[in-house]
């Protein structure tokens, strides 16, 4: 409502008064006067003249409204124009309705990854503290072993001094035994001169006697304590030797945990710093291949299809300071044999259109994915067909006057999507129309059509396009 022309409501509805007041009053005057034309009776004669009254009151009311409202003279003019205009426009929104549910559910997907990625981050972080947690163990465990093992230095030590002193108290026995030896001798030269005190001498021998028992006896048991202490020593020795393998072999283990540990931050780093070359549905290649062929020709370009895909693939990453090399350890593509086989067999019967695609997202330095698909190659527009046309005002300023005709170019892209062209949507299908083009043709819109007010624009095939394209478009001014 707001968009009305109450002026020229107003001026309508009276005008409208106008025509009803004037009719009525030529038809009354003329009935009154009984004027007859060509022999008709009084009656009809006023009701003719006020027929042709309101006729041509009509029209001289329509002659100045177009003089008057160029809205009114512009939809005379121009009604089938608008007509198809309107249907067009319609087809344009319910492609472009597709084309946004399509968008949202690949933004869906992107999301999707997104958070699985973040969950891999998450896995790896928590891995990483349960080895760091793991290593402080392991730690503690070492220094733990580590006194244990002074401790038994130290109970060794005391045995060995223990060992030293009971060999110096064996010592000092045998010393004792030896003078005792040398005195039974002297006892026994003198008792030949010292019969008298034969029985003395023998008293004393038997006391010396006894006495030599409980040392032999004492030596006996200081032998055996000798020998437990030696074997003890050799216990606590192997002991030792083991100790010392275990904490070399914590030692080792230790290194390969902060390794690992390395090893993995490393990894963690890589995946949050890697960078997608390339990314899902992405397409490398799309080529209209001549068919009939035999399945030796249709193998050769195939494989010379997925040489150019590798060498597009290596391409990317040299753009980002990454060089690839061929051979068997560095592998930089994998597809399906069973697509490249139904890719052959369809290129026996026909033409076809083989497209190259990515599979999935791939980083930096991995292989890539790709899709090998084989579909029916048609023609989408015939040389010289208009894909789309448009009016524009040459009153508009140049920039604005490229802004409508790149809007057109998208509107052409969506008609070409809309009758089943395929189209990589990273990429632009419209090839051979640059910025200078569109730049001159606004310069030829605002000098050559100044005077008319608008000019209508029509964007043409240049050439036969197919499903695979590209579009190459061409205009057309009226």
């Amino acid at each position: 409502m707001n968009n009305l022309d109450w002026t020229l409501v107003t001026f309508l509805i009276i005008i409208s008064g106008i025509i009803a007041f004037v009719g009525n009053y030529v038809g009354r005057r003329a009935g009154k006067r009984r004027i007859s034309i060509l022999g008709i009776r009084p009656y009809y004669t006023s009701m003719i003249i006020t027929v042709l009254t309101g006729i041509i009151i009509t029209v001289v009311t329509l002659v100045i409204l177009t003089s008057v409202s160029s809205s009114i003279r512009s939809a005379l003019e121009n009604k089938s124009q608008l007509q198809e205009t309107i249907k067009l426009l319609s087809q344009r929104l319910s492609t472009t309705q597709s084309e946004l549910s399509i968008r949202a559910s690949e933004l869906n997907a992107a999301i999707e990854y997104q958070k699985k990625l973040e969950k891999k981050i998450n896995e790896k972080d928590e891995k990483v503290k349960a080895l760091e947690k793991r290593l402080k163990e392991m730690e503690s465990e070492i220094t733990s072993r580590e006194v244990a093992l002074k401790n038994r230095e130290i109970a060794l030590e005391e045995s060995k001094a223990n060992l030293e002193e009971l060999d110096k108290q064996r010592q000092k026995l045998t010393n004792i035994i030896s003078e005792l030896n040398k005195d039974r001798e002297k006892l026994k030269k003198e008792s030949e001169l010292l019969r008298k005190e034969k029985e003395r001498l023998i008293e004393e021998s038997k006391q010396l006697k006894d006495k030599l028992t409980i040392l032999e006896r004492e030596i006996s048991i200081l032998e055996e304590q000798k020998k437990i202490l030696s074997n003890k020593l050799e216990l606590y020795s192997s002991e030792l030797s083991e100790l010392k393998k275990e904490v070399s072999d914590y030692k080792a283990q230790a290194i390969e945990l902060k390794k690992e540990i390395k090893n993995k931050e490393e990894q963690l780093n890589l995946l949050r710093n890697q960078r997608i070359i390339f990314y899902g549905g992405e397409i490398i290649l799309a080529e209209t291949v001549n068919g009939p062929k035999s399945e030796q020709e249709a193998r050769d370009s195939l494989n010379y299809l997925l040489d150019r895909a590798n060498e597009i693939i290596k391409s990317r990453h040299s753009q980002l300071g990454v060089y690839l090399s061929d051979g068997r350890d560095n592998i930089i593509s994998t597809y399906d044999l069973n697509e490249l086989d139904f890719a052959i067999k369809s290129l026996k019967e026909e033409q076809r259109l083989i497209r190259i695609r990515v599979k999935n997202n791939t980083l930096i330095r991995e292989p890539v994915q790709l899709v090998i698909e084989s579909l029916r190659s048609k023609l989408i527009f015939n040389k010289d067909e208009t894909i789309v046309f448009k009016f524009i005002s040459s009153k508009l300023p140049r920039s604005k006057i490229i802004e409508e005709l790149d809007l057109l170019l998208n509107e052409a892209k969506k008609e070409g999507m809309r009758r089943g062209m395929i189209v990589d949507h990273l990429t632009n299908p419209i090839t051979n129309v640059s910025y200078e083009t569109l730049l001159s043709l606004s310069v030829r819109i605002k000098v050559k059509y100044s005077k008319i007010g608008s000019v209508l624009v029509l964007v043409k095939a240049e050439r036969d396009i197919y499903t695979g394209g590209p579009l190459r478009v061409k205009f057309e001014l009226r």
